[in-house]
């Protein structure tokens, strides 16, 4: 049976190269900004937002596929766009976000969010703080400041030779 993934991304861009002088825009946004089943691109202007997203929905329907969802930071680009095809709405209450690639991003706020939750407790072991850096997921590099930090600390947690249930001693759990 074939990897249905890696069908979809190669007739991408088997598309890309078919369609490129038809679809332009559309086939280097297909070629360098498709992650997975997201398509991350953008534009200088609205204008060519707009005409990238036509392109983008050509150039898919040409060989059968559909884009269902969009999502902007511009109110303008998706209120052109069909109300079912929208990931989310500008209203000043909202707080929705879009997640790509493992990160949440809120379009009204154009910004990206990590969520990380830490109990509340008086002590921890090297396992649960293990656990934590762990699910720290940062593809593009915006916590490198802070994955070191955490890094330089479980190099000490290993040089200390705790075991992963022992209890962080003071001096390292105050950090």
């Amino acid at each position: 049976m074939p990897n249905a993934p890696f069908l979809a991304i190669r007739t991408l861009q088997q598309l890309t190269q078919d369609e490129k002088t038809r679809f332009p825009l559309a086939s280097k946004a297909l070629l360098n900004d498709t992650y997975m089943d997201d398509i991350v691109s953008g534009a200088p202007d609205i204008e060519n937002a707009r005409w990238l997203q036509s392109e983008l929905q050509d150039a898919l329907q040409s060989c059968g596929m559909v884009l269902p969802k969009w999502s902007s930071n511009s109110p303008e680009l998706l209120n052109s766009s069909s109300s079912s095809d929208v990931e989310h709405s500008f209203s000043a209450e909202s707080d929705l976000s879009v997640k790509t690639l493992g990160i949440s991003w809120k379009p009204l706020q154009d910004c990206f969010v990590f969520k990380v939750s830490i109990l509340s407790k008086s002590s921890f072991t090297k396992r649960e703080v293990l656990s934590v850096i762990a699910r720290l997921y940062d593809p593009l590099g915006f916590l490198g400041p802070v994955l070191t930090r955490a890094k330089v600390l479980l190099q000490r947690l290993w040089q200390k030779k705790l075991d992963c249930n022992d209890v962080l001693p003071d001096q390292i759990a105050k950090e």
